[in-house]
């Protein structure tokens, strides 16, 4: 039976944190490692019980917040081995680094599986002092003279809860924030669809096909025909005894060509390249989930009266630092809401403070410097497609060996790029890649 709260009579928090994901987990355990009484909500049955991403955590921004994180945290391999395989019908041209170098403390890269890291990570929040109920759903804001204090809920506790402020941290939509009319809807144009599976193999069959040893790992990021040739990305991670293969592309995009994301795994599975990897393995797991990837320019407002909006909730998203974004802005949330207590002032004006740390930190000036990326890829659909296509038949005609001089070969592979794409446009689509992706 679910526990019901009144509106009187309930004890208040300092903070009610909404979300159990990265950075509702960072700010929960920040605020409670400084003694504030913080309530974490989580809707699922567990923290990571809905979550997907590549499957990586970031270790040299990961350790400012947990230092040394790796001793007692559920990684599962150390990443020496990162690719990217842009992919044609029938080949993919593969770029890659490796390096033993990121096998010694304090490494790179480490995969991880969201559904455990998750739980570990909430657990040390809840040890520090936090109060974590789940199976419980955030259903509204209170706001009172337009200042939130509180959340009502429902599912294992139901009614109303209050706090001093609040930190929305709960996915891809704010949903609390667009209800009460602090927020607008995300626009399609700004939200990608990914879906993920988890592939179970024996450790050994993963170590020979990936060229491994021990507790190494790879990580491979798949573009082209891994989405047929639609903007998008997909990838492959290795974990102990699992795969994680993963596919994303544009919800408008997909809605306009009236493609199935399921339909994109399937085919992205049975490439002659991708196969060989993953066959013999048995699915456990199958994710679905939207993520927010229009940039800076999507953000939407992150401060009001009584609350912040961190993580995938204020479209925080970089491919190039994963959930080290989610992290630091939950950090920063904390920080904010530590100075509000610190003042008994819980107003926009001292809340800034977390959206000026965002602005001095990396999260808002990568995100700045790259803002026209997601525009130039949704006016230029078919850039991916193009060129990966033209970089798979030039490398083709390269490994091929003709009964011909290596002038007449030369000749022959130029003529094969300038009537694919012509001189003009392939310094037009250089200059604007300089220009656009910093």
């Amino acid at each position: 039976m679910a526990k019901i709260f009144s509106e009187t009579g309930k004890k208040q928090y300092q903070v009610i944190v909404v979300g159990a994901g990265i950075a509702g987990i960072t700010a929960a355990y920040s605020l409670a490692r400084a003694g504030v009484e913080v309530l974490l909500l989580e809707r699922g049955p567990y923290p990571g019980s809905k979550t997907i991403s590549g499957g990586a955590v970031y270790s040299l921004p990961t350790r400012e917040l947990l230092p040394d994180f790796w001793e007692e945290a559920p990684v599962e391999r150390v990443l020496v081995d990162h690719q990217y395989w842009l992919m044609a019908e029938r080949s993919a041209v593969k770029l890659g680094f490796t390096s033993m170098e990121m096998d010694r403390e304090p490494y790179n890269r480490l995969s991880i599986m969201r559904a455990v890291f998750d739980r570990w990570y909430a657990k040390k929040a809840v040890l520090a002092g936090a109060e974590l109920w789940t199976s419980c759903k955030a259903e509204d804001l209170i706001l009172e003279n337009c200042r939130v204090c509180g959340v009502r809920v429902s599912g294992s506790v139901q009614g109303a809860v209050r706090a001093g402020m609040v930190i929305l941290a709960q996915g891809v939509n704010p949903l609390l924030a667009e209800r009460a009319g602090l927020v607008k809807k995300p626009r399609a144009s700004s939200m990608s669809l990914y879906v993920k599976e988890i592939i179970s193999l024996p450790e050994e069959v993963i170590n020979e096909r990936f060229n491994l040893s021990g507790d190494r790992g790879a990580v491979i990021g798949l573009l082209g025909e891994a989405t047929a040739g639609l903007p998008g990305t997909g990838s492959i991670y290795t974990f102990k005894e699992h795969l994680g293969i993963n596919v994303g592309v544009g919800v408008q995009t997909l809605t306009s060509k009236k493609v199935k994301i399921n339909e994109l795994m399937a085919a992205l599975k049975a490439h002659p390249v991708v196969e060989p990897l993953l066959r013999g393995g048995t699915t456990v797991e199958y994710l679905a989930h939207m993520i927010p990837e229009g940039g800076f320019n999507a953000v939407p407002p992150l401060v009001f009266d009584g609350m912040v909006i961190a993580g995938d909730s204020g479209g925080l998203v970089n491919g190039d630092h994963g959930i080290n974004l989610a992290m630091y802005s939950g950090k920063f949330a904390a920080e904010a809401a530590i100075e509000a207590i610190r003042k008994g002032d819980y107003s926009r004006k001292v809340l800034k403070g977390y959206h000026k740390n965002l602005e001095n930190s990396f999260v808002f000036k990568d995100m700045r410097a790259n803002r026209e990326v997601p525009g130039w890829f949704r006016k230029n659909p078919t850039l991916f497609v193009d060129y990966i296509g033209l970089v798979n038949s030039v490398s083709a005609h390269v490994s091929m060996v003709y009964p011909v001089s290596r002038g007449v070969k030369r000749r022959f592979i130029r003529r094969v790029v300038l009537n694919k794409q012509p001189l003009g446009k392939l310094l037009t689509d250089a200059l604007k890649a300089v220009r656009v992706i910093r």
